[in-house]
């Protein structure tokens, strides 16, 4: 597929993620894959596999050791002076950190999510906050408008981060881990979610969305039916086929309960 693909989302070509923020050594790569609209890949490898480097080196926030990223046709590195390019490319892309989100301790949830829309659009917060109710509502975040992230358990957290990152409405999201921890009651929200997400719910914009997730296990996935890379070593393979992928991830056997 060309640049000029509208379906493309999100292209690698050989890059090369780097060991350090310096952007020097390879610790992973080279890679070529596209990613377009409506697809969803998970990423699985072991812990410290460079899974996390990878995606924070496809959004713009590390630099690359070698080769190119574009989204939507335009480089994220690279760009010099060409500040308001690489911001428009970021608005149109979500970033879920793994863990908690790294959500602003000293701000309560209403203020964190709406930050989004405070810098990028120059609303003021009840401008902003009125503009996310119907977002909050589908979350289910009401309640939680007041709290602190301090208060929050780290399932809540990681779904505040998720509004977060869907408040300027992207059209890729980039999601660190999403589904590590978490109890049955919220792996079946996020399952629902990523399905709506891919489905184009009309409060996610009614388009369907690309969606990039790193993992450790591969099985919590499965129900969604996605595409599967696998980062090992310094390798990165696509897998085409389910038990390919939960042979190399050393998770073939019975099936673990839902």
């Amino acid at each position: 597929m060309s640049p000029a693909d509208p379906a493309v989302v999100l292209e690698t070509d050989a890059l090369e993620v780097a060991r350090a923020a310096s952007g020097e050594g390879v610790r992973l790569g080279p890679l070529d894959w596209r990613v377009s609209r409506g697809e969803f890949w998970v990423v699985a490898g072991p812990q410290s596999s460079g899974k996390t480097a990878l995606l924070e080196t496809l959004a713009g926030l590390l630099p690359a050791a070698g080769g190119c990223v574009r989204v939507f046709g335009r480089p994220v590195h690279g760009l010099g002076d060409d500040e308001a390019s690489l911001r428009e490319t970021r608005r149109r892309m979500g970033f879920v950190f793994d863990g908690d989100g790294r959500l602003f301790s000293g701000l309560s949830v209403a203020e964190n999510l709406v930050l989004p829309r405070c810098y990028h659009r120059n609303e003021d917060p009840s401008e902003a906050l009125a503009a996310l109710a119907p977002l909050i509502r589908h979350l289910q975040l009401e309640s939680l408008l007041s709290r602190g992230p301090a208060s929050l358990g780290r399932s809540w957290s990681r779904r505040v981060a998720l509004a977060r990152c869907l408040a300027l409405g992207p059209e890729l999201l980039l999601l660190d881990n999403p589904l590590a921890g978490l109890d049955p009651v919220h792996l079946r929200w996020w399952r629902g979610f990523l399905a709506d997400a891919l489905a184009g719910h009309p409060v996610l914009g009614g388009e369907p969305l690309a969606i990039v997730a790193t993992t450790d296990a591969i099985r919590p996935y499965l129900p969604l039916h996605p595409r599967f890379a696998l980062v090992e070593g310094d390798r990165w393979r696509i897998l085409p086929e389910v038990d390919s992928v939960l042979a190399a991830t050393g998770e073939d056997g019975p099936p673990q309960p839902r």
